[in-house]
């Protein structure tokens, strides 16, 4: 049991949500355990977003309302965290529900455990009603550097909303907030915070329901110029982050394979830019990494296994598979890593 209660901070950041926010409003005011504050951060709505949020802060005094220009989400939640009193946050989209017990459940994890951060699984909800949970966590307890590896090699997730951290590790260690990135800033924050964190543990229940939406940046499959230049910024500075700490020989292996899956990502979205000079990294990395051919999938095995050969064959086999469609097959089954991941 709980012997104390500490107060728990969610943050909301919210921008045209006028469809779902009161249900996630509602997922948090009726949670088991009371000691919230819950900071909604307007983030220049234009539909009646404001109006919502607005009736709710009337009705319950632990929710405090905030409205800025729109300026994306790193700089809302940036402001909610300045706003915070709590031992902990939690983040939330504006869509995510959690269960009536979620917080309760954190904070006995995290107080028992004197855990810096817990990860948590969730469920991916389909508009269609199909419910999928996101998998168990494969640790009980492990390092910073131990969850990046963690993350870069796809068996836990970047998402801000799938853990629960002291305030402290935020309010000390957010050099980098990149608010110009709207795409990929869950990357930034998470590698951040989880590299400060002396000890993590996983909670072994699903508690937040995360709803899947045709429109999510996620779901994109051929993404404009400007969010194809936050992906390569993003997936950059991780790679200088790693290097700069001193952590390539900790996770070198996870980082090429990071690599591997970002350069078919950049396929699957036609961007062929550099594409020789990446595939030469690739197989210079199986070289270092043996053990890294064995998450290869057949599609992947047949274009790199075309680039040992040539550049030049290597091209001509990518773009036969362009033409037949076997890169959007190829996409269909690949693509809970990259929207989730």
């Amino acid at each position: 049991m709980i012997q104390l209660f500490p107060l728990v901070s969610v943050i909301i950041p919210v921008y045209n949500s006028e469809e779902y926010i009161a249900f996630t409003i509602d997922s948090v005011i009726s949670q088991t355990y009371k000691e919230l504050e819950i900071i909604l951060i307007d983030d220049g709505s234009t539909d009646k977003s404001a109006e919502i949020i607005a009736r709710y802060a009337d009705g319950d005094n632990r929710i405090f309302y905030k409205r800025k220009q729109n300026q994306g989400p790193s700089l809302a939640r940036k402001m909610g965290i300045d706003i915070a009193k709590g031992k902990y946050i939690q983040f939330l989209d504006s869509d995510d529900i959690l269960i009536n017990d979620a917080i309760e459940l954190l904070v006995e994890k995290a107080e028992s455990w004197e855990a810096d951060i817990v990860a948590f699984p969730f469920c991916f909800c389909a508009q269609n009603g199909v419910k999928r949970e996101s998998g168990k966590l494969q640790f009980e307890q492990i390092t910073g550097v131990g969850y990046l590896n963690e993350i870069l090699l796809g068996k836990a997730y970047w998402s801000l909303w799938s853990k629960f951290q002291k305030r402290s590790l935020l309010q000390e260690n957010l050099i980098d907030i990149m608010p110009h990135i709207s795409f990929g800033e869950d990357v930034i924050w998470t590698t951040q915070i989880v590299l400060a964190a002396k000890k993590i543990v996983s909670l072994n229940k699903a508690i937040l329901n995360y709803n899947e939406r045709p429109s999510s940046l996620s779901c994109i499959p051929v993404f404009s110029d400007e969010k194809f230049e936050e992906f390569k910024t993003y997936s950059r500075w991780i790679e200088d982050t790693i290097k700069q700490k001193g952590l390539v020989k900790e996770l070198g292996e996870s980082l090429a394979f990071f690599h591997l899956k970002n350069t078919f990502m950049m396929i699957l979205w036609r961007r062929f830019d550099n594409i020789g000079e990446e595939m030469k990294r690739i197989i210079q990395d199986l070289c270092f990494y043996p053990n890294l051919g064995c998450s290869l999938q057949y599609y992947e095995r047949k274009v790199i296994d075309a680039y040992r050969f040539s550049t030049w064959f290597g091209n001509f086999k990518l773009m036969r598979y362009v033409r037949k469609g076997k890169i959007y097959e190829y996409f269909s089954k690949r693509l809970p890593y990259f929207r989730y991941n």
